[in-house]
């Protein structure tokens, strides 16, 4: 018996793509090889008229365009750096706003299109805990030493908690960082520590001489609870009691 030869399985050639086009507030789409239209969600644009539309903006929607385009990029890298002692995240979840949110809204006014330049309204963390009372810092170049006594009621204190400490070279106003400290805790009531990375964007090293600023916050050991930051200005050599 002879057997029957199998055919070869034709094979479909591709459909072609039609581009999709918008004219006079209607939207012209093809779904299935078929020509569909719907009104278009938002006006036809070109390159052209977006050049054109930015150079009508004025010089403080340009500014407030810029400010927020850097906060937008200064939370994400502070995101990163927070790592697992991210106090936003926790802090939102009674409230309808992302943690990236409202990290932006807090801390926008404190910045303008390059970096930071109100440190002292920068806030790394927030958060219900009791803030130690910080009594005395000082500074010997990259090392520093901070102390503090407790204060706040005992639900709102607690031994283990851990030191984080949120920091800026005044030279890097658009470079925050974060040194967790999980061996140190609210009970030690001091902390010497040495951060890790005086560079500068190309590696270079820091001059001692620089300001650093420094944001002292703690977490509970679950690390789903937390102080607010702490601002405090270090310069060369500093020694100071703290009130």
């Amino acid at each position: 018996m002879s057997k029957k030869k199998k055919g070869k399985k034709k094979t479909a050639s591709p459909v072609k793509q039609l581009a999709t086009t918008r004219s006079g507030g209607t939207t012209t789409y093809y779904r299935k090889g078929r020509e569909c239209h719907c009104a278009s969600k938002r006006p036809a644009g070109s390159t052209e008229e977006r050049d054109r539309r930015r150079a009508k903006r004025s010089e403080r929607q340009r500014l407030l365009t810029s400010v927020f385009a850097f906060v937008d990029r200064l939370v994400r890298t502070l995101s990163r750096k927070l790592a697992g002692v991210n106090s936003w995240i926790p802090f939102v979840k009674d409230t309808r706003m992302s943690a990236p949110n409202l990290c932006h809204k807090v801390n926008a006014m404190a910045c303008d299109e390059h970096g930071v330049v109100n440190f002292r309204s920068f806030v790394f963390s927030v958060g219900w805990l009791a803030v130690p009372l910080y009594t005395r810092l000082r500074r010997n170049a990259w090392t520093f030493t901070l102390e503090w006594r407790p204060h706040g009621i005992l639900d709102e204190t607690r031994d283990d908690d851990t030191l984080a400490v949120g920091y800026f070279y005044d030279c890097l106003p658009d470079a925050p960082r974060v040194l967790h400290l999980p061996a140190v805790t609210r009970a030690a009531g001091t902390a010497t520590f040495t951060l890790p990375d005086p560079e500068g964007p190309g590696r270079e090293p820091l001059s001692p001489d620089t300001v650093v600023h420094i944001y002292p916050y703690l977490a509970s050991p679950d690390t789903d609870e937390y102080t607010r930051s702490v601002y405090l200005r270090v310069p060369p050599g500093a020694d100071d009691t703290l009130r």
